[in-house]
């Protein structure tokens, strides 16, 4: 019989993190990360691979992270975990002769996903380092909390609310880190610019907790004064210059009216002036949601990824906007990076996790970490019309041991986001069921990246009406496509945004006999005031709960909980502040209530998506995979 992937299988898979090519391009740097289950937590350690060698372990310790090569290619920085600080070391890049610089304290406060960017940077001349840190004092162990602020929560827990600044410490030498900016304000992003000033992204706008209105900045070392550059109404994201020096290239949104986590407006690549002047749009006619970049070492080109129909294609954009994509196959790229001309980036696809490859003029893979010994089954793609006239891509997940002849139970699983994509990337979630037997159905519905804005923003004031109906109308086409799912044997599950799907979806229909919420949303007024990312709910409802009371109950699953009667698991992280586990507690209060059969698991050192300690993700895919054999 064929060994498909299984839960335990996935203590073995590796993650690779932060590859970067050195600057003559002859070698990758990265982390390689391993679950560590006896300590329920994640090793990671800095690693090197050259074309046609195996790849060198250059830390020991478990707690490496963030390396960067400096622009003279002869050292490494990273930092090391410490029990309540973080230090940053350098070493050769043989891995030697290794020497902490400084430690850091760095705060744990909610500051976005995209912004975040750059913690750690070399400058030009490889003699110091730039990196993002704290000196506020904090007592984590203080029982009593004084609230001001209100983003007082970060993602996971409480947050500390300490303030995010610049400093620099000389390479070589004894001398104390400086610090750079101060005040009442949280810098991100850093980078440097050839002529050695240091540019970041932050909000002055003085309402930062109301608004993600994030501007670049760039501040002299020397003097300590800095510019304002640019002067916007959305976000910008991941600001880098040019090699000449003459332009910065970044990632934007346009919106004055957005959130810090999932938002329905695309991300655009955009290029200024390195004085802030002539900002433009490079892709406006390209209509994609834009990632990862890097400039190309002539300036005259940037390379990046966007989200493309369920792929992450490499393009490159030349400043006269024109958009060539590069490569386009069924798979996922990401962390490009460039050094003489040689380009560096990961790869992954549905039955391969991520490797690490370069392309000059032919591609090469360089590692090998996730030489899987089973067999996984290639997704088959599928699209079909929406009775309003979208349309949609999906994909069926098939088991491994797959006969024409026979009928399968069948499992919906709904996406996150509303904002992001599923496709040609790794994903066992996807994988897991297909070894017990489980066909399994995946829906990019409206909402989704990938298609271009309109598609996004379809979602906008009318969460889970239209999400409901592509993916129960995907259900149906795939019935009819496909002999062997068997109607009577559904199943449906997902989290965050795919938990408050799931959550809607069974208070519309019975015709599901088991469903598995996922770190979900049950109530959008306790959602919104409760939780971490408020700004998230004012942009898809266009406006506060209280301007729009009948469409908070209306798109609210609670409100409709007591008609639910499938049986129904509910998994959650108890510091999760993304969607908190207050959402997940209501509605299993409501089926129970009711009599209905229904299970809360509570991973009390856990958050969003209970993906933060690799044991507690284990027993959550477990549980779930008994949930459905046991009830569908």
């Amino acid at each position: 019989m064929k060994h498909g992937l299984r839960v335990d299988d996935l203590a073995g898979i590796k993650s690779i993190d932060s590859p970067m090519i050195s600057p003559d391009g002859s070698t990758v740097l990265y982390t390689l990360g391993m679950m560590n289950l006896k300590e329920n937590k994640t090793d990671n350690d800095v690693y090197v691979v050259s074309p046609g060698e195996e790849p060198k372990k250059l830390t020991e310790s478990g707690k490496a992270g963030l390396p960067i090569w400096s622009p003279c290619g002869e050292w490494i920085a990273y930092t090391e975990g410490e029990e309540k600080t973080t230090g940053i070391w350098v070493m050769t890049r043989d891995g030697e002769h290794k020497r902490k610089l400084t430690t850091y304290e760095v705060s744990n406060a909610s500051l976005g996903f995209g912004p975040v960017g750059n913690t750690l940077k070399w400058s030009p001349d490889s003699s110091m380092i730039a990196y993002l840190g704290t000196l506020e004092p904090y007592d984590k162990d203080s029982k009593i909390r004084v609230v001001d602020r209100l983003m007082f929560k970060s993602f996971y827990g409480y947050s500390d609310m300490r303030r995010r600044h610049v400093f620099t410490v000389p390479v070589i030498g004894t001398e104390p880190p400086t610090q750079l900016t101060f005040g009442d304000t949280d810098e991100h992003s850093i980078q440097w610019t050839p002529d050695g000033k240091i540019i970041f992204v932050s909000n002055r706008s003085g309402e930062e907790d109301l608004n993600m209105k994030l501007d670049i900045y760039e501040l002299d070392p020397e003097t300590k004064e800095f510019t304002q550059l640019t002067d916007t109404d959305g976000v910008i994201y991941h600001p880098k210059p040019s090699p000449d020096g003459q332009k910065i290239a970044f990632l934007a949104t346009t919106r004055a009216n957005t959130s810090n986590e999932s938002t329905p407006e695309d991300t655009h690549l955009w290029v200024m002036d390195c004085d802030g002047s002539n900002s433009r749009d490079l892709v406006t006619s390209f209509d994609r949601h834009c990632g990862n970049s890097c400039w190309a070492e002539d300036s005259e080109s940037i390379y990046f990824i966007a989200a493309d129909e369920g792929k992450y294609p490499i393009f490159n954009a030349k400043l006269d906007g024109t958009v060539e994509r590069l490569l386009d196959r069924e798979r996922t790229h990401g962390n490009l990076s460039i050094g003489n001309g040689v380009l560096a980036y990961t790869v992954n696809d549905p039955v391969t996790p991520n490797e690490i490859y370069v392309m000059d003029v032919d591609e090469t893979k360089l590692t090998s970490h996730n030489t899987l010994g089973m067999t996984l089954n290639w997704p088959e793609e599928f699209w079909f019309k929406t009775t309003d006239g979208l349309n949609i891509q999906g994909w069926v997940y098939k088991p491994v041991d797959f006969v024409p002849s026979k009928k399968y139970p069948t499992l919906l699983s709904l996406k996150g986001g509303p904002s992001g994509q599923r496709g040609y990337s790794w994903n066992p979630g996807l994988q897991i069921p297909t070894s017990h037997g489980f066909i399994q159905i995946v829906v990019n519905y409206r909402g989704s990246s990938g298609y271009g804005n309109a598609f996004s923003d379809a979602v906008v004031g009318d969460m889970l009406g239209g999400e409901y109906r592509d993916c129960i109308e995907a259900l149906d086409h795939c019935i009819g496509k496909y002999e062997q799912v068997d109607p009577d044997r559904l199943g449906v599950w997902g989290g965050s945004y795919g938990g408050y799907l799931t959550n809607w979806t069974i208070t519309q229909t019975d015709r599901f006999k088991a469903a598995v919420s996922i770190s979900s949303i049950s109530n959008l007024w306790s959602q919104w005031g409760c939780s971490a990312i408020p700004l998230w709910m004012e942009v898809e409802l266009e406006g506060k709960p209280w301007e729009k009371p009948e469409l908070v109950i209306k798109q609210s699953p609670i409100w409709h909980a007591h008609k639910a009667k499938t049986p129904t698991l509910f998994l959650h992280g108890e510091m999760d502040n993304d969607t908190p586990i207050c959402e997940a507690e209501q509605f299993f209060m409501v089926m129970k209530k009711m009599k209905q059969t229904a299970r809360m698991v509570r991973y009390v050192d856990d958050g969003h998506g209970i993906r933060k300690k690799p044991g507690n993700h284990l027993d959550s895919l477990r549980r779930t995979v008994v949930w459905f054999k046991k009830y569908v």
